[in-house]
């Protein structure tokens, strides 16, 4: 992600800065110079935070999975453990066969 960000902002100044090329503006601006910008830091926060988010609706998704399992090893049925535990009644029965593959 930090190489997708200095990219952007390299493509930002290009396209502000139209008659340097690129090595002209490698020299006006160091790496080190870019990662002090507030661009720069704003970016990195972002993704930072867009990291967090995603790893928390994948740890609630398997959370919810594990659930799945439990439940359909207890004998409930695919739309009371769907109903619990908010995924799709495919994903739960996709869930109930690759248990069964695995047993």
């Amino acid at each position: 992600k930090r190489q997708d960000i200095l990219e952007l902002i390299e493509t930002i100044l290009i396209y502000k800065l139209p008659k340097l090329n690129r090595k002209e503006i490698e020299k006006m601006f160091s790496l080190s110079d870019l990662r002090e910008t507030k661009v720069y830091q704003e970016a990195l926060e972002e993704g930072r935070e867009e990291g967090k988010e995603e790893g928390k609706e994948e740890g609630k998704d398997e959370k919810a999975r594990q659930i799945a399992l439990k439940m359909l090893s207890a004998g409930f049925p695919v739309p009371e453990i769907a109903r619990f535990t908010d995924l799709s009644p495919a994903t739960i029965e996709e869930l109930q066969r690759q248990n069964a593959h695995d047993v």
